[in-house]
Formats: C-alpha cells, structure tokens, sequence
C-alpha cells in the first residue's frame, strides 16, 4: 500500500475513533469537567481539547513523517493577523445590516456566546477544516471534490439538530453544507491559514447571537441577504488577493491527484 492511500486509511480511521468517543463521552466528560472549573465555557474548551487526542495522533501518523510538526499541519503556524483581519472586514456587512434590521440581544448569557460561536467556530474548524478536509485534500491522492464532499456531508448532518421539521431539516442542511464548502475552499485558498476560516466562522457566529436574529441557521430574507453579501466579500477578497499567485484549487486536483 503506498503512502497516499495509507494516509487516507489512518485519517479516515481516526476520525472514527474520535467520533464514538466523541458521541460516547463528551457530554460526561464536559460535565464532569465543568463542575470541577466552575465555568461552562471552559469546561467546553477543555473537552474538546481532550477529544481532539485521537486527531493529533492519526496527523502524526501521516507518512512522510518528516520534520512537519502539529503546528503545520493543522495550519495554526500561518499568520494569526491575517485571519483576524480578513474574518473582520468580510463580516462588516453582517454587522452593519443586522444593527439596522434587529434589535440588539440583551439576554444573551456568556457562556453560551463564548461556548457557540470562539468554542465552536474553533474547534469545528480544527477538525472539520484542518483534519477531514485539509489533511485528506495534503496527504492523499483525493482532490478537492471529494474530500469537501465528504467533510461537508457530515458538517452539514451534525447540524440537523437545530430543526423542527421537513422543510427547515432542508434548509438548514443546505446552508451548512454550502458553508462547509466555502470555508474549505478559503482555507485552501489562502495557502492553508486556518486562522482564516476561524475567524469568519467565529464573527459570523457573533453577529448571528450579537443581534436578535433566529434561533436557527435558517434566518430570514434580512439576515440571508447580509450573511450572503459577507460570503461575497470574503470570496471576491480571496480571489483578488490569490491572482498573482494562481489559485490553490483548480482543474489538475479537483478529483485526484498523482
């Protein structure tokens, strides 16, 4: 078995391996672990950093080896200024639109704030972005179809539990999973900076909470219409800024590579 396919194999396995301990456990390690912090919002970053071991190890294993570390990798090296900034500006639009349209949140707890939009945003994009999308697309011979087709699916399945019937189940499968693609298509794009899709995931969670909008990722005419104005910024900025260089995803690894 060669190197590539192997790659896929321990990917693919440890992935598993993380979820049904995920599925299994995380709900009783983080509530363990909160009564000893004392402080929900932590106890969630400490869980998840403990589920994420299986992760770590299965990238170790990626053969060649070499001199890669974690770092790399999971492209957390890459310039943090440079996720924050291009996060920032490419939300304005859904900060501006929703502070004109909806009343500001003045209940929201912290905890919540913290746990779904730094919490999550962070730690989706280190498993969904870095690891089942972004390792499979490096270290193996699938290309950028088929490994966002994957990652994606179960994105956007993960999600399903925030709907109350047929047609909402719809809807809120189809924008996660078009979410899971653009926020792949960026970090690939942007030379593998995940501090990129971090970010974006991260304001676009905020100013979802920030303001008084849906209880779901469905929204209205409204809050589609910035959300999707923020989506147009963010894919006109990263096309501008990748011309000189060519862009990361094009016909040569779409569906496999050598």
């Amino acid at each position: 078995m060669n190197n590539k396919n192997l790659n896929l194999l321990v990917l693919f396995l440890f992935f598993g391996i993380y979820f049904i301990l995920d599925y299994l456990f995380f709900a009783t390690v983080q509530s363990r672990i909160t009564n000893c912090v004392h402080n929900r919002f932590l106890g969630h970053v400490l869980t998840y950093s403990t589920s994420l071991l299986p992760l770590f190890l299965g990238a170790m294993l990626l053969k060649p080896m070499g001199p890669t570390g974690l770092l790399d990798k999971f492209g957390l090296n890459r310039s943090f200024i440079q996720g924050i900034s291009f996060g920032m500006l490419t939300t304005l639009p859904m900060f501006l639109g929703y502070a004109f349209n909806f009343s500001f949140n003045r209940h929201i707890d912290p905890n919540f704030f913290l746990i779904n939009s730094v919490s999550s945003g962070f730690f989706e994009e280190i498993i969904f972005r870095a690891y089942f999308f972004g390792l499979v697309f490096r270290y193996t011979r699938l290309g950028f179809i088929p490994a966002i087709f994957t990652t994606s699916l179960i994105f956007a399945f993960l999600h399903l539990y925030q709907s109350q019937d047929l047609g909402e189940l719809a809807l809120i499968f189809g924008i996660t999973f078009l979410g899971s693609i653009l926020f792949s298509w960026l970090y690939a794009e942007w030379k593998f900076n995940l501090w990129v899709p971090i970010a974006l995931h991260i304001f676009m969670n905020s100013v979802w909470m920030i303001f008084d909008v849906a209880d779901t990722a469905v929204g209205n005419k409204w809050s589609n219409f910035f959300r999707f104005f923020t989506i147009a910024c963010a894919i006109a900025w990263t096309i501008l800024q990748q011309r000189k260089t060519g862009l990361e995803i094009k016909g040569k690894n779409l569906w496999l590579k050598d």
